[in-house]
């Protein structure tokens, strides 16, 4: 256990030290770098049966992202974007008891959208993202399994809002890393993947808006 929690710790240094050297990346690009705050919404459903895919299991938690991004014409953008993304992670379930755990990522992408100043925006963004994290379960059988990030993944969003000079809000819908489930018991053994999707609100800042 004390290896296993080193091993994870280390592992999430790393994927923050991945973000602080990445971040000058996304900030150098365009001509208009923003700061977006996100606070995610992920619901956690209950899994009763063990012979099932048990999907539900990524939480609510929170993002910061970075964008650089550039008009390409009067109401196209294009852009650079990465984030630093921290959700909860539990199996819930009749006769389950879990430790939460939890899922870091860092999705690197680009971002293709509409709305270049004041109004309605949109925005479709695709990349590829790091990840770490797990939780564990045991229940009434005598069984016991596992969830753990896919250290790469695919990552997509969608998101669209009303921007005001320096200022954004907006509603985002994306990916979450794609998750390896295990699980063992006297009588049964089975393994799966699977991604969840998350909802979050998104809340931007444009340090170097010009009017």
């Amino acid at each position: 256990n004390i290896n296993k929690n080193f091993l994870g710790g280390f592992f999430m240094k790393k994927l923050f030290l991945a973000f602080m050297l990445l971040t000058p990346v996304a900030m150098a690009y365009g001509e208009r770098n923003e700061i977006i705050i996100s606070p995610i919404y992920g619901k956690q459903k209950n899994n009763n049966d063990k012979n099932a895919p048990v999907k539900g299991v990524t939480g609510s938690g929170i993002k910061i992202s970075l964008e650089g991004k550039g008009g390409v014409d009067d109401d196209v953008v294009m852009g650079l974007g990465m984030g630093l993304t921290y959700n909860s992670l539990k199996v819930k379930g009749k006769d389950i008891n879990s430790n939460s755990g939890s899922l870091v990522s860092i999705p690197v992408y680009l971002m293709i959208g509409t709305g270049t100043d004041n109004g309605i925006y949109s925005k479709f963004s695709f990349g590829a993202s790091l990840a770490g994290g797990s939780v564990k379960w045991t229940d009434k059988n005598g069984g016991s399994g596992r969830i753990k990030a896919m250290p790469l993944n695919g990552y997509a969003a969608l998101g669209i809002g009303v921007q005001k000079n320096r200022f954004s809000f907006g509603l985002n819908v994306a990916t979450t890393p794609k998750l390896k489930r295990e699980y063992y018991s006297p009588t049964k053994k089975y393994k799966s993947k699977f991604t969840d999707g998350t909802v979050s609100l998104e809340f931007g800042y444009q340090p170097n808006y010009k009017d």
